[in-house]
């Protein structure tokens, strides 16, 4: 609809619809234009427009439209956008452009406090647009307060209260406020919170948020000075971006690459496709070390997929149960191992008696395969129940013990988990088999 507006020629109707439409609209149809086209809307929006437009852009996007404008401009900008917002898009510019501008900007600038922060930390994420009161003031004061700053804060669904030497005190809800009668001090509404240190993993933060359905999390220094809070709307933007990055990790992508042509794509990913086939080569060492009992017992090669295919499966479910526990920061991780292998006993159990009818009846119809269908047919099943059982353990230990060690499990991606499953699988497969028939 805009490029069908900007091939228009009326500029009024074109700045109507500019002034009009939601800023979220128009980052979608923005995003569709030409430069040419592009500036020609640059023209038309007024600067807290082009902000709001700015802001509900992806942040590299942004960091583009932004790098459009000189230092001057690019600092009006910012300085309309909320503080967060603005960090988490200066932090996308070239490292120039981004001393450049910070260099513009006010000593005491929000922004800058909150660049100081690692991606990964609550403070990062923070604005510092809030309300907060003193506990010995009125209610009738404190409701003042409130509405005279409104209009510049991000939220008032929640009153912060802080003392003089802003010391965090406690909370108020809004509607407790709103229902209170003077005289009355805000201490006697103050209300048990819970609180979240800037220090703090932002994820920890975002499932506190979601854990005690709450709208605003106040932010604290060691000092148990009030910093900011995170909304709910940035911990849904959070725990989107976590949720992106761990399914690309546990597919083994380096990243999501949405707007970049099939070349650049192809070339991003192939180091990563080359390591993962590099991993891979283990599994021919490992055939090969058994090509004697391939050589005289043909038929276990037509069963070798079911081996690996079931043990991947159940081990990409466990893994994803267990990422998801230790992203949360979920209790019972105890409980949900003895569960996840007990899963696996039983499951192997039932696939593995189904594996050996299977094989019993493929060997009985194809009798130039085997001459001995029953034991083949007892090495795949055995074989799978002990492979089905084995790959829980496995996708268990291993983000378990990165998570340990500090180091953060979603790398235990899918492609690299199963085939190290894979070889230990074809070990104990060929392994079975060379030991029941006989050392063949």
């Amino acid at each position: 609809m805009l490029k069908e507006f900007l091939q228009g020629q009326d500029i009024k109707i074109l700045k109507e619809f500019l002034d009009d439409i939601h800023a979220h609209d128009l980052a979608d149809m923005f995003l569709e234009l030409t430069q040419e086209e592009k500036d020609k809307v640059y023209q038309l929006l007024s600067s807290e427009k082009l902000a709001e437009l700015v802001s509900y852009l992806e942040v590299e996007e942004a960091a583009e439209v932004l790098s459009d404008f000189d230092v001057e401009k690019q600092v009006e900008l910012v300085e309309m956008m909320e503080p967060d917002d603005a960090a988490d898009i200066i932090l996308e510019l070239d490292e120039d452009e981004q001393e450049e501008l910070l260099e513009n900007l006010d000593e005491d600038s929000e922004i800058k406090e909150l660049i100081q922060y690692d991606d990964d930390e609550t403070g990062s994420a923070m604005t510092n647009l809030f309300v907060a009161v003193l506990p010995d003031m009125d209610v009738k004061q404190a409701t003042k307060k409130v509405i005279k700053e409104a209009d510049e804060v991000e939220s008032i669904n929640t009153i912060f209260v802080a003392d003089e030497q802003n010391h965090y005190v406690g909370a108020v809800e809004l509607k407790s406020l709103l229902k209170a009668k003077t005289p009355l001090e805000i201490k006697e509404l103050i209300v048990d919170y819970p609180v979240s240190y800037a220090k703090d993993s932002i994820t920890k933060t975002v499932q506190a948020i979601r854990n005690y359905g709450i709208y605003e999390m106040p932010v604290l220094n060691e000092k148990n000075e009030l910093l900011g809070m995170i909304t709910l709307d940035d911990a849904l933007d959070i725990y989107q971006e976590e949720a992106q990055e761990d399914y690309e990790r546990l597919s083994a992508l380096p990243d999501t690459e949405e707007h970049k042509n099939a070349f650049l794509t192809a070339l991003h990913r192939l180091p990563w496709l080359l390591s993962l086939l590099i991993i891979s080569f283990p599994i021919a060492l490992v055939t090969r070390q058994f090509e004697h009992v391939l050589a005289t017992v043909a038929i276990l090669v037509v069963f070798q997929p079911l081996i690996l295919d079931s043990a991947g499966n159940v081990a990409t479910q466990t893994l994803a149960v267990t990422l998801r526990m230790l992203s949360s920061e979920e209790k019972g991780m105890g409980v949900n191992a003895w569960r996840e292998i007990l899963t696996g006993v039983i499951n192997g159990l039932v696939i593995g008696a189904i594996a050996f009818i299977m094989t019993f009846i493929f060997a009985k119809v194809n009798p130039s395969l085997t001459t001995d269908p029953i034991l083949i047919s007892f090495v795949v099943g055995l074989s799978l129940w002990l492979t089905v059982i084995m790959a829980p353990v496995v996708a268990l230990l291993i983000p378990v013990t990165l998570n340990l060690l500090k180091i953060d499990p979603a790398v235990a991606s899918g492609p690299f988990i199963t085939t190290l499953i894979d070889v230990a699988a074809l070990f104990i497969y060929f392994g079975l088999a060379t030991f029941m028939l006989g050392g063949i």
